[in-house]
């Protein structure tokens, strides 16, 4: 790396384990210093315009604001800013969006540790970097076949406020939380989330889960977990009942 240049970066993950394991490789880089961390999308848009950080290093699939939701609000103010993705795909969802949205560089979580370093170095000297491995996920999305007639919406024709709007209510955001978390009036969160919902044609949150799972704005793993324990506990209250019986 170039010793006379500093880098201040944040660090966005919602997981304290990632983010210490990050802390500690980044800051050993000469010149390096992490200036604020993260635990989820709309935080680190929050501490991005606080910090002004040199580069953010973010998970793809942070609550309330995923990586390409918080790319694209970040750029729309600060259009210089680097951001690096560190994640995982299990396919090529969301790569798309992730490279319109105008993030400099991809690292997968399941790449070397050299990678990374090689990323920040690359990024501040503004080259972008894309791992080899997410390369080949790159190249095996864009051989897909595209549907000629798709037959519902797709979440690009949602504006970046119904997408952040999709994401809280898929995570089980209310109406007060979510105006919140958007710093808008619970008037307008509610009005966002019936217009939202009637242009998607959905009638409940089940189905707003559904749509955000389909079109990528939530993580799937994390609700396959919630699945297996909604079904352990209804396991549990049907034998606690029969043995009541």
């Amino acid at each position: 790396m170039n010793k006379e240049m500093s880098c201040r970066i944040l660090l966005a993950d919602d997981h304290d384990v990632v983010r210490s394991g990050l802390k500690a490789v980044l800051s050993a880089e000469s010149g390096v210093t992490i200036c604020g961390e993260s635990h989820d999308g709309m935080d680190t848009i929050q501490q991005a315009k606080q910090l002004r950080p040199d580069i953010i290093v973010a998970d793809p699939w942070l609550p309330r604001a995923n990586g390409v939701l918080l790319t694209r609000r970040i750029l729309e103010r600060y259009p210089r800013q680097k951001i690096l993705i560190f994640g995982t795909f299990e396919s090529g969802a969301n790569i798309r969006d992730l490279l319109s949205a105008g993030v400099r560089g991809v690292v997968l979580k399941s790449d070397p540790i050299s990678d990374l370093t090689d990323a920040i170095a690359a990024l501040r000297n503004d080259r972008t970097y894309f791992t080899s491995s997410f390369e080949s996920v790159i190249l095996h999305e864009y051989l897909q076949p595209v549907p000629l007639a798709p037959t519902e919406p797709s979440d690009t024709s949602l504006t970046i406020r119904e997408q952040e709007v999709a994401q809280l209510l898929a995570e089980g955001s209310v109406t007060k939380e979510m105006a919140t978390i958007l710093g808008i009036s619970v008037k307008t969160a509610a009005t966002h989330r019936m217009n939202l919902m009637r242009k998607l044609g959905v009638h409940n949150l089940a189905e707003m889960t559904l749509y955000a799972i389909a079109h990528h704005l939530i993580e799937v793993p994390k609700f396959q977990v919630l699945a297996e324990v909604i079904e352990l506990r209804q396991g549990t209250n049907q034998h606690a009942a029969k043995a009541a019986a």
